[in-house]
This record gives C-alpha cells, structure tokens and sequence, in this order.
C-alpha cells in the first residue's frame, strides 16, 4: 500500500507541477466553473434532480469539456510566450530611450557656480602642470645644448694632441719591428698571427704564438681583440705591419 501511495504522489506531483497538465487544468476550471460551483455549493433540495444527473444533462457539451480547454491551453503555452517577450522587449527599448533622454538632459543642463568653480581650478592646475613639464623639458634641452657644446670644445682643443702622438709613436714602432725581425723565431710567429687575423681565427686554437708576443703588440696598441681570442689590427698596427713586411 505505501509503494502505491508514493507511486500515486509522484505521478500527481508530476502533473500537477507539468505546464501543460496545469495550464490544461487551470482552462478546465475556467471553462467549467459551473460544475464546480454546482457540485460544491448548490444543494440536490434546489435542483430537479440529483447533482450527477443534473451536471450531464446541462454541462456534458464536448466543446467545453474537452476542446476549449485543450485549445485554451494550446494559446497560453504558445501564443502567450510571445507576447510577454514582446512586452519584455518594449520594456528593455522603453528603459533605454528613457536613459538616453536622461543623459541627453544631463549634457544639456547648465553647471552650477560651484560646479564651474571646481572646472576653472581644475583646468587651471592641469595647465600649471603641463607649463611645469614643458619648462624642465626645455631646461633639460638646454643643459644637453651646453653638454654638447662643451664636448665640441674639448675634441677641438685636444686635436693637436692626437696629430703629436703618431709622430712619437712611430719610432717606438719602427724599434720594435726592428727587435722582432731579429729573432726568426718571432718572425714566424708574427706571420703566423697574421694568418690567425687575416681568417678571424682564435689564436688559442694553436701553441705557436706566444702570450709574451701577444701581450707586446696588445701593449702598443698594434692589434685589439674582437672576440674570445679573436684579435684585429689597428690603424697602429697597419703602420706597423708595413714596417714589418719592409
């Protein structure tokens, strides 16, 4: 008996919380509220006949038992939908038209004086500031300006210097050549290290030149290094490299 209960609860709890089955019932009464109304407030003393008899003779149309409701229902779980989206939509059209009126009144209403007080120190403190970044930027234009003109100044008084300097350096050079051109061992090195920096070659992949050799012509300035081991010759070293080849 409980599992018929429960079986009996559920599919009523189904139906009654379906749309349909409770739309259909909600068009059902209101087809047929004279039924109800005579079934539970009209007394069999009042009527002809008992209320069973009395209901079939004058309420058993099929039209209002059956079809009405069912197109009834039909109507408010199809049509009806679509006009209360339609409302639904008005409505989000009319909110917005009424924000957009607002706004527009808003960009046409006039600043109070304590309104335009507060826009006049406003912009006024943003031009105070703007001026103040306009003037340390030309103050830091100034200050390279004269950095710049310094600087043109110094390379000019230092020129004579460096046109004096090849001039004593040429005999350090031409000594030094002659030193190494004495020893044959040294020669071939240094031919050897002329290969090494005409192909870009790391002079560490050989033992044949020496650290002293290197450090000699690194010293006066002869050749530099590009890289790891790599070494190129100056504007010193192709003086010097002519001097040798003499």
């Amino acid at each position: 008996m409980n599992d018929i209960k429960k079986s009996l609860n559920s599919i009523l709890y189904e139906r009654t919380t379906s749309p349909f089955f409770g739309t259909l019932i909600l068009s059902w009464i209101l087809w047929n509220w004279k039924i109800i109304y005579l079934t539970i407030f009209i007394s069999e003393e009042k009527i002809a006949s008992n209320k069973i008899d009395y209901i079939i003779n004058n309420f058993s149309e099929t039209h209002h038992l059956i079809t009405y409701p069912l197109l009834s229902t039909l109507i408010l779980l199809t049509i009806i939908p679509f006009f209360s989206n339609g409302a639904f939509w008005l409505s989000l059209k009319f909110n917005k038209w009424k924000k957009d009126q607002k706004n527009i009144a808003d960009k046409k209403q006039l600043l109070t004086i304590e309104q335009s007080i507060d826009l006049r120190e406003l912009i006024s403190k943003q031009e105070e500031r703007f001026e103040k970044l306009l003037n340390n930027k030309n103050n830091d234009i100034k200050q390279l300006n004269l950095q710049l003109e310094e600087y043109k100044k110094s390379n000019f008084n230092s020129e004579p210097i460096v046109k004096e300097v090849p001039e004593v350096s040429q005999n350090e050079l031409n000594d030094l050549s002659q030193k190494i051109k004495q020893s044959q061992y040294q020669v071939d090195e240094y031919n050897l290290l002329i290969k090494f920096i005409q192909n870009g070659t790391d002079v560490r992949d050989t033992q044949k030149i020496s650290v002293n050799l290197l450090s000699t012509l690194e010293a006066y300035d002869i050749i530099q290094k590009q890289g790891t081991g790599v070494y190129k010759f100056t504007e010193k070293g192709k003086f010097f490299h002519r001097l040798m080849i003499k």
